[in-house]
């Protein structure tokens, strides 16, 4: 996958898609917060189904955050000049305080629905064409209950 996979970003917005192609006058994502209960194990949901790399941790005895990003290695991923996902301690997965939703663009999304399922996600909409545009969209929620959402481009 490229390294600049994630491209958008929604939070608190019900229903709205983004799709986010090109960045405003020198403005770019720095990065895109998730919670969870368990963040080691919500961290290897993420490097399992988008083979991401862990590229920093924060950890005190009462904190702990993991940053991944994309690259073929975890050199190449520390390399990245693209957002990270940031996976941060919440008290729990019931999906009550969500803070984001994070939109990846990606190119297989038909075998992207089988790694979530695989990894322990769930799909909330299975892929489907958006209006007459070729652009399929598939809605998804991790093992931590943090809702995402895949977007394939038509084939050129």
């Amino acid at each position: 996958m490229k390294n600049k996979t994630i491209r958008c970003l929604i939070a608190g917005a019900l229903g709205a898609t983004l799709l986010c192609l090109t960045a405003t006058a020198g403005t770019t994502l720095n990065g895109v917060r998730v919670g969870a209960k368990d963040v080691a194990q919500l961290a290897k949901f993420y490097q399992t189904v988008f083979g991401m790399h862990e590229v920093q941790r924060i950890q005190t005895p009462q904190f702990l955050e993991i940053m991944l990003d994309f690259g073929a290695s975890a050199a190449a991923a520390k390399a990245n000049a693209g957002a990270d996902v940031v996976i941060m301690q919440r008290a729990t997965d019931d999906g009550a305080d969500t803070m984001a939703h994070i939109v990846f663009n990606v190119t297989d999304l038909d075998g992207l629905v089988k790694a979530i399922k695989a990894a322990g996600g769930r799909m909330e909409r299975d892929p489907f064409e958006y209006g007459n545009t070729g652009i399929r969209i598939g809605m998804a929620i991790d093992p931590a209950g943090n809702h995402f959402e895949m977007i394939q481009a038509p084939q050129r």
